[in-house]
């Protein structure tokens, strides 16, 4: 990037430099006094001389316009050299641009006041000081600083990462990549993976989203994964994951079967420190450790207790009650016997295709309302994109698969949209379920969705009894009411609100557990890893520079960091929704030029790697293959039904329908960018 003049320079000296200024009273008044840059109004032109009269355009009297002074913007280098060490640093500037332009950005770079740096370069015999209005010179040596490297905090004590699964794993990289190594990971488990893969799926899960985006190799520094298949089961993302963390060196930095059972806060800003009572999770032994450390990254997990209900007369069911997560249920006991599937969120649809899997009799799904299901191809093309696809695309884009069952998807109570169905946003308070499966088996006859306000009214023998009146003869109900928080985390880190994800305005105290529901306009991926690297990058960020929090978060952003607090009842206070996620993301980046540009080419690697595992001619076989399989299952069961709908005439139309998006989106910026300039 070139630096170049914020605004025109007007004056031919600056009272902040000049020998012999006067009392330090008088400078330190004067530099309170002094804008970051002279306004408009300081020596360039009269605004009156420039206005309608002056135009002509309101009578009176014509003046004549002055010539206003154009400065060279030809592009050119200025070398830096540090006076203390010699370090040089060559940066592209204009011509025009001045002093305190370049003090600026030092000041950006490296954290310090820009009053605190001063420039001096060779004048004939003579070296003297350049002043801030001046235009920079191109060999220049800078006092004021030890290193164009900004130097990070310096901590007595490890920085503790706790958890092993997927976000923990991944700060733990992004440590190592920063030459960062002093850290040290606690799990409760004996080997890495985390809650979500270990407790919450089951062995039967496999991955909804596609494998180019779900994996730790997502860095431009390190190849994508070898296998191409887009969905892998849980065992073999835990496979993964225990590979690449004994690959990349992080397992001699995990303390496994150790719970982290209090956090004891000592100190204030950027010089707390934390007492972490440490016990065996395994009950081997009684004994407690404390264990010092300058900072906490909690990755709990997401939700990671399961929402539990029991229905009137379940004592008389007499058949199989169970959740349908945890490992809970054998699902060969299944076989042949009709299901009755209580939920509609991404476990429920995930259970659809457990169960036609262990050749499940009659189906039925039923819940209080419909969540909107997503269509493999339809999560594909989100993840592809560079620019967000439109909400309203991306109904579009799943209406060959709803149209197999009959649904309207721009009907469902999460889509608020035009009557022109031309604008829409999603607001659905769970994520999308994920898979073409749940929608074969409705369109062969397999699943029938039951949509009813009042929910399950009781079990008797042999039946589920529906709040409409409906009987269900079923020999199995599965619960799939979703998850909730576990106020334990809100207890060990003793939060009373988080603020983005911090605790108490605290940079050192981070917690992440991916936000809740859906809430877009635009949709950039259904997945996690390009969020996992953000979260890792953000709080490192902080954990180096926490200054930066104080006086660059909380300050500049005026009060639009969100903030939440528990609702008391079942909501702990870590537990955030999707408009307070991407609200912090937005005002961080903002405000960390680094986090910004690291954004972007993480975009980059989304793309990529989706392009280059999954490409649409491939992908689109792998749904076909998928599809066939479970057709292949149901004709032996005597249904009938239709073939996949995506064809790849048909999703060519809609990566042709994105790629003007896409196209459109970059017009506008570079035409926002030429009228800014």
């Amino acid at each position: 990037q070139v630096a170049a003049p914020t605004t025109p320079r007007r004056l031919t000296h600056s009272p902040l430099r000049e020998r012999g200024g006067g009392s330090p009273q008088k400078r330190g008044a004067l530099l309170a006094a002094m804008p970051s840059r002279p306004p408009i109004e300081m020596g360039l032109y009269d605004p009156a001389k420039y206005s309608a009269a002056a135009r002509g355009g309101g009578g009176g009297v014509i003046m004549a316009k002055e010539k206003v002074q154009e400065f060279s913007k030809t592009a050119t280098e200025t070398e830096l050299k540090i006076i203390a060490t010699g370090e040089t640093l060559t940066i592209p500037v204009m011509t025009a641009t001045t002093v305190w332009d370049i003090k600026e950005l030092l000041s950006e770079r490296l954290g310090v006041e820009p009053t605190s740096l001063q420039f001096f370069s060779k004048q004939g015999c003579y070296i003297r000081e350049q002043k801030d209005s001046e235009e920079i010179r191109r060999n220049v040596t800078v006092k004021g600083i030890r290193s164009f490297e900004r130097a990070r905090m310096e901590y007595p004590h490890p920085l503790a990462i706790i958890g092993a699964g997927h976000i923990g794993l991944r700060q733990a990289m992004i440590f190592m990549k920063a030459k960062e190594f002093n850290f040290v990971i606690f799990d409760r488990k004996p080997k890495v993976g985390g809650a979500a893969w270990w407790d919450q799926a089951n062995t039967t899960s496999k991955l909804q989203t596609e494998l180019g985006v779900y994996h730790l190799n997502f860095d431009e520094t390190l190849p994508p994964p070898k296998d191409d298949y887009p969905w892998p089961s849980r065992d073999a993302l835990l496979e993964h994951f225990d590979e690449k963390a004994r690959e990349y060196g992080i397992m001699p930095y995990i303390r496994f079967t150790t719970n982290v059972a209090e956090i004891a806060v000592h100190g204030s800003k950027e010089n707390t420190t934390y007492d972490l009572t440490l016990q065996r999770a395994d009950g081997s032994s009684d004994a407690e450790e404390t264990f010092t450390t300058s900072g906490i990254m909690l990755y709990p997990g997401n939700l990671s207790v399961a929402r539990r209900e029991t229905y009137k007369g379940e004592e008389s069911f007499g058949g199989i009650i169970a959740y349908g997560m945890f490992n809970e249920i054998d699902y060969n006991i299944l076989r042949g016997v009709s299901v009755a599937i209580i939920g509609h969120g991404a476990f429920a649809v995930e259970n659809v295709r457990t169960c036609l899997e262990y050749s499940a009799g009659q189906l039925y799904l039923v819940c209080r309302r419909k969540n909107l299901s997503c269509p493999r191809f339809v999560s594909w093309l989100a993840n592809q994109s560079v620019t967000p696809v439109s909400a309203a695309l991306f109904l579009n884009a799943m209406q060959p698969m709803y149209d197999l069952v009959g649904f309207d998807p721009w009907s469902y109570y999460a889509v608020q949209a035009n009557a022109a169905r031309t604008s829409c946003t999603l607001m659905q308070k769970a994520r999308f379920g994920i898979g073409d499966v749940y929608f074969l088996a409705i369109s062969w006859g397999k699943l029938e969705v039951i949509e009813d306000k009042l929910g399950v009214k009781r079990l008797s023998e042999g039946a589920l009894h529906c709040g409409n009146g409906r009987r269900l003869e079923v020999g199995a109900v599965l619960k799939l009411l979703g998850f909730i928080g576990n106020f334990e985390n809100d207890r060990l880190m003793k939060i009373k609100e988080m603020v983005g994800f911090w605790v108490n305005e605290d940079p050192k105290r981070y917690l992440v557990a991916e936000p809740i529901s859906v809430m877009a306009s635009n949709l950039g991926g259904t997945s996690f890893s390009p969020a996992a690297i953000a979260w890792a990058e953000q709080a490192m960020w902080f954990m180096h520079y926490p200054k930066d929090f104080f006086s660059k978060v909380l300050e500049q952003s005026y009060g639009l960091m969100p903030r939440h607090k528990t609702n008391g009842d079942d909501v702990p206070a870590y537990v955030v929704d999707a408009r307070h996620g991407t609200q912090t993301m937005m005002i961080v980046n903002s405000m960390i030029p680094w986090l910004a540009q690291r954004s972007t080419i993480e975009v980059g690697i989304k793309a990529t790697r989706m392009w280059t595992l999954h490409p649409i001619e491939k992908f689109i076989q792998y749904c076909k293959e998928d599809w066939d399989y479970y057709c292949n299952r149901l004709r032996k069961e005597g249904l009938s039904g239709p073939e996949f709908p995506y064809t790849l005439e048909v999703a060519g139309k809609y990566l042709k329908a994105y790629e003007a998006e896409h196209q459109a989106a970059n017009e506008r910026a570079a035409g926002g960018g030429a009228k800014a300039s």
